[in-house]
């Protein structure tokens, strides 16, 4: 199968179509069933000669790993949430905490000031 690259300054295949881009695109035959055609941006063109870069390969599929796993906005946010709300949880019980201890200690205040009653 004809194809025709477009060839980056460090050799890598930028471009590629089955017609003349860019009057700097390289004419190339690969096999119908050639890698290439399925993953034509991890070779570089050396020496007339398509050369698969297994390093870069592995980069972009650590790449798109990394993109996968990495949560999205939503679940950022949501996490957030949550612990906005456990903060908030723990606040109110401190608080009715301090209520309660404030209020036990009018209500014994109280009892001095009735004389003991």
């Amino acid at each position: 199968m004809k194809v025709f690259i477009n060839v980056g300054t460090d050799k890598r295949v930028i471009g590629y179509g089955s017609t003349r881009g860019n009057a700097s695109d390289v004419e190339i035959t690969v096999e119908d069933n050639h890698e290439f055609l399925n993953n034509p941006f991890i070779y570089k063109f050396i020496s007339g000669n398509l050369v698969k870069d297994t390093g870069y390969q592995q980069e972009q599929i650590e790449q798109k790993n990394e993109m996968e796993n990495k949560p999205t906005e939503i679940q950022i946010l949501q996490e957030e949430n949550t612990d906005l709300k456990l903060a908030l949880a723990e606040m109110a019980e401190k608080m009715e905490i301090e209520k309660i201890n404030m209020m036990l200690v009018v209500a014994e205040l109280a009892e001095n000031i009735n004389g003991g009653v």
